[in-house]
């Protein structure tokens, strides 16, 4: 008996390899998503028990990767509930808000009611920190609190803050930077924080590190040379401008989203597997082009350019998403008050916007 062996037609290759690309795709995002919900649900019975047992400030760092990993109403609100036993009136605060405005999204009203609630109840306990600043402020004066950038827009507005110590640090460029330590304990307590005008002058120079072991100490004062001709009897030289201050660090950066990242660079080569695969097939369509005989050749092209179009988007939005991702974006500080700008907020769960008010 005689046996035939058939082989695949080219135009379709592209096609194929297009195809299994995006099923192991979709295959890998599937398994990274349910190992992050796994994850997750660990974190948040392994906090549940903390905050049982009374040691919140265990429990708290629990719920935060948790939410991180599988944002959920549930999570969040219990996470408020950690940092307002930790005493973190400010946080609970503004979480408590958050999920008020997430679950009224989500057609949750109970929670939501007990959510506000639960805000109108700490609210009378918020500090307040204000800060103030000349009207003749350099434009370019930055003022921060712990760290953190704060706004001109906040500017003599009463910001909630978490008890405890606060810096506030004022800086701009050509003037003597200014500092100040809060510290706020008392429930309901105001403060205001005025930064005075910056006096002229340079920050002072960073000191120069210590010699390393070993090296050669730097000459006495009886190995300077001599006072140069004109100097009244060897008088002191006078005194050099020392070097200007390093640039301040970089503030710590990350990978805006992994995630789209990788999905990304993943549509970009199933894009341009398609777009070869869509070349192929409209190539394969010109007589004796290809081994196999094609029966209508036009609409063979028709379908290749379709094909070719279809990868080039693909391949496009992968490159959109791998500039997205990829981005380089400053490490957030830890809140210390609610942000009044909505966020939307996408969970397996639910989805929906949340603010703070």
């Amino acid at each position: 008996m005689r046996t035939t062996m058939t082989s695949l037609p080219m135009q379709h290759l592209g096609r194929l390899l297009a195809l299994v690309m995006f099923l192991a795709a979709l295959a890998g995002g599937s398994r990274d998503a349910r190992a992050d919900t796994a994850a997750a649900q660990a974190l948040f019975d392994a906090a549940k028990q903390l905050m049982a047992q009374g040691k919140y400030a265990d429990a708290c760092p629990k719920l935060e990767e948790s939410q991180r990993l599988d944002p959920g109403i549930g999570t969040q609100f219990n996470l408020a509930a950690c940092y307002e036993q930790l005493g973190r009136t400010a946080s609970a605060w503004s979480m408590f808000l958050e999920v008020a405005g997430a679950a009224k999204a989500a057609g949750q009203l109970e929670r939501e009611k007990v959510a506000r609630q639960r805000a109108a109840a700490l609210e009378p306990k918020l500090i307040r920190l204000t800060i103030t600043a000349p009207p003749s402020a350099p434009a370019d004066l930055q003022v921060k609190r712990d760290g953190a950038l704060v706004g001109r827009a906040q500017w003599g507005i009463p910001v909630p803050v978490d008890p405890g110590q606060h810096t506030i640090e004022a800086a701009a460029p050509g003037r003597a930077p200014f500092t100040r330590t809060v510290e706020l304990t008392r429930a309901g307590a105001s403060e205001t924080v005025t930064v005075p005008p910056l006096s002229a002058g340079a920050a002072p120079a960073t000191p120069a590190p210590p010699p390393p072991a070993g090296a050669a100490r730097p000459a006495t004062a009886a190995a300077r040379p001599a006072a140069p001709a004109g100097s009244a009897g060897g008088a002191a030289l006078a005194p050099v401008a020392g070097k200007a201050p390093a640039a301040p660090a970089e503030p710590p950066t990350r990978m805006k989203s992994r995630k789209m990242f990788v999905t990304g660079i993943v549509l970009t080569g199933v894009g341009a597997l398609v777009t070869l695969g869509g070349a192929v097939t409209v190539a394969c369509a010109e007589p004796g082009a290809c081994e196999e005989t094609v029966s209508d050749p036009e609409e063979e092209k028709a379908l290749g350019g379709a094909i070719v179009v279809g990868g080039l988007i693909t391949a496009g939005v992968g490159v959109t998403f791998m500039i997205l991702g990829g981005r380089k974006v400053p490490v957030a500080p830890a809140k210390s008050a609610a942000s009044a700008a909505p966020e939307l907020v996408l969970g397996p769960r639910y989805a929906g916007l949340r603010w703070s008010m």
